[in-house]
């Protein structure tokens, strides 16, 4: 006859329940942890997306604008946002330089190489001073805290819009710009700007540089 196993003292099973809510709960604070502090903090920048907001100003003169596949407008400049989407429920930190949003142009010279023909930077008055938190507009680098959800900047417009033409005043030639803008260092897609029906045999490329003041 087999004997039947005698059942644990209460002492035992207290003990074994109490260490089994205690890693329940260090588990929780663990993935509440990850989620709340860690992925915000140290993977930030991999939840937020950048796009270029491209709007041409219609003039009765200047040459003819196509931006992507939008229809032609004449236009004598182009005034440039950022549009920031971050897709984290909660608020991230990305590393910033003193200059928080960046924009350039870059069209191919003769040999098929991009040159920049123009850029634009402007600062994010909501940052801070501080190397080790949400920082900006010094000298050196720091963080920026970007908040859930999408949120727009004006880059450029009026005065400080790209004016379609060279550092001398000329307008630019006919052919295919390459747009890009950046926030806190990531990069949007390039957008092509088409002056006058221009056309690139080359395509658009996939990446331009980022200037680097």
């Amino acid at each position: 006859m087999t004997a039947t196993p005698a059942a644990a003292p209460p002492r035992a099973r207290r003990y074994r329940a109490g260490r089994i809510a205690l890693s329940l709960a260090l588990i929780v604070a663990a993935a509440a942890f990850t989620a709340v502090w860690a992925i915000p903090n140290v993977a930030g920048a991999a939840f937020v997306q950048v796009r270029a907001v491209v709007t041409a100003t219609a003039a009765s003169t200047g040459p003819s604008v196509t931006i992507g596949r939008a229809a032609a407008v004449q236009a004598g400049a182009i005034s440039v946002g950022v549009e920031i989407d971050n897709r984290y429920p909660l608020a991230v930190v990305v590393g910033t330089g003193p200059i928080a949003y960046q924009a350039a142009a870059y069209r191919r010279d003769t040999s098929g190489l991009l040159t920049r023909v123009w850029q634009a930077g402007a600062g994010d008055p909501a940052l801070e001073e501080g190397s080790d938190s949400p920082a900006g507009g010094g000298t050196g680098s720091g963080a920026a805290v970007v908040p859930p959800g999408m949120s727009r900047h004006a880059l450029t417009s009026g005065a400080t819009a790209f004016k379609l033409t060279d550092a001398a005043g000329a307008p630019l030639p006919a052919g295919v710009y390459y747009l890009r803008v950046w926030a806190y260092g990531i990069g949007s897609p390039v957008v092509a700007v088409a002056l006058d029906n221009g056309v690139d045999p080359l395509g658009p490329p996939v990446d331009v540089p980022q200037p680097t003041a």
